[in-house]
């Protein structure tokens, strides 16, 4: 497995997604990684609020084979699709959110599937607590508040 981008092609990405669209974020940060496959590249982006009470992990691929691209042809063609799914998604008020299992979406000529998923990561953290202790938390419990 190969990376898909250089750690200075991940910081250029992640410093043009935030001056893009960083009048539209709550506190939060995006992260990208991916990775090449034989026959297949695969982007992941994270979208993260810093309190961690919110995070969509975002995951793009296409196939090299069936699309007839080269892999910088096929990272383009998915760092393509994801701007254009950001936009979407911040103009429609972040209410146009991917599927949690893979779906495939024309784009242009090509194809590229995608799927995301919304999580509370401190809600999450909190209900495995509650879960391995076996006791439930107080109303008033202050991790409670702004969750």
């Amino acid at each position: 497995m190969a990376r898909l981008f250089t750690d200075d092609d991940r910081a250029a990405l992640v410093d043009l997604l935030t001056e893009r669209y960083g009048h539209h974020l709550k506190g939060e940060r995006f992260a990208v990684d991916g990775r090449v496959e034989p026959g297949l590249v695969e982007m992941t982006l994270v979208l993260e609020r810093a309190d961690g009470t919110f995070r969509y992990d975002m995951t793009f691929y296409a196939s090299l084979v069936a699309n007839a691209l080269s892999e910088e042809e096929g990272r383009n063609l998915v760092v393509d699709f994801m701007g254009w799914y950001l936009d979407l998604y911040f103009r429609r008020k972040r209410e146009v959110l991917l599927p949690l299992d893979f779906q495939e979406y024309p784009f242009g000529e090509h194809r590229v599937f995608a799927r995301g998923d919304v999580t509370n990561p401190r809600l999450d953290a909190l209900a495995d607590e509650i879960i391995e202790k076996g006791v439930a938390l107080s109303p008033d419990d202050p991790r409670l508040k702004d969750l």
